[in-house]
Parts: C-alpha cells; structure tokens; sequence
C-alpha cells in the first residue's frame, strides 16, 4: 500500500513547507528578523503557551527565517539565540539589522531527540535580501503578533477589556529566563 505513505509523506510536506522544521546536520537559512521570546511547557503529549510560575518552561526565540528561498516561521531554541546573540557582538559577523547580513548554518546532532545538540556556523558570504524575499516578509505579521496567535489558540476569549489588558500584562517570556537576556535579539 505505497499509495499510504506517499499520501502522509505528501500531507507531511504541505503542513511543514511554511514552517522551518530541523533535520539531522545542516540548516541552512538566513534570519530575516528578530527573535521574540515565547515561553512554552510540554503538557506530556504537546507544547502550550506558559504561564507564570509554570515549571519545565523552554523559551523559542520567534521569528522569520529564509530557507531554500522560502519565507518561514521558525521557533528557535534558546540555545541558537544565545549562539546568535554571539555573532552580533563578533567584529567578523557583527549586525544590529535585519534581515541578517549572512546566512547561517544550524546544524543539528541528533535532530528529534532531547540531546540534540546545536551548533550555530555563520557564512563567510555576505547576504543581500531581494526585493522579493522583503516583500514577501512585508506581508508577514510580526514575530510578535505570530506569539499572540499562537497564544490565542489555547486560551478562552477574555470577558471584559481589563482581562485582555491583565493578561498581556501577565505575559513576559523574557522574564521566565534565569539568566541575564541583556542583548539577545529578543
């Protein structure tokens, strides 16, 4: 029954071909913008959007990245921002705009698995984006507004102004960290 796993194959490919997605070894992609940090929890079977005082939280750095000439979404480990927060400061590798001067190859060991390991490799090459690739990303909602969206697919709607307000309040991802965010592209 090949025609089964061509159909999962073909349906696997069209879910993921807006998302950037890790594969084993190289990934390469350019960042077209800035990272902002959602704060997430693994429920057992799933990711959900944390809250304060919520234990085993991951933080993604949220944002829009280049990949085989395809605008993408991409929620990356902290780890890789860390690793990008580096090259920012790096008289070789050093930019304050976006998009990214460069690209950049993250390169993933064990790809899938909790011990994955990520190695964050910038080109020699300098980048330019296109015209086309900035426009594309111009009709793109901000990496902030992709967090409110992923948000809002787990929360009941709020009742009243003051708890829409309260909740936006309450959210500060950055703030879940145990350590010094100070000049991460957050």
């Amino acid at each position: 029954m090949e025609w089964i796993d061509a159909t999962e194959e073909k349906m696997k490919t069209e879910k993921s071909k807006d998302y950037f997605n890790f594969n084993e070894g190289d990934n390469r992609v350019v960042l077209l913008t800035h990272c902002a940090p959602f704060a997430q929890k693994w429920t057992g079977s799933t990711y959900v959007p944390a809250e304060m005082n919520d234990e085993g939280i991951s933080v993604k750095g949220v944002c829009w990245v280049l990949q085989d000439g395809v605008v993408k979404l991409a929620k990356l480990p902290y780890t890789i921002v860390k690793q990008i927060r580096e090259l920012m400061k790096d008289e070789d590798y050093a930019f304050e705009e976006f998009p990214m001067n460069r690209g950049l190859n993250l390169k993933a060991v064990k790809a899938g698995t909790k011990e994955v390991e990520y190695t964050v490799i910038p080109s020699p090459k300098e980048y330019i984006a296109s015209q086309s690739v900035l426009d594309e990303l111009a009709k793109k909602p901000s990496p902030e507004e992709m967090i409110e969206k992923m948000k809002a697919k787990y929360e009941k709607p709020p009742q009243t102004h003051e708890e829409e307000v309260a909740r936006k309040e309450s959210y500060d991802a950055a703030g879940l960290i145990n350590e010094d965010v100070e000049g991460i592209p957050f």
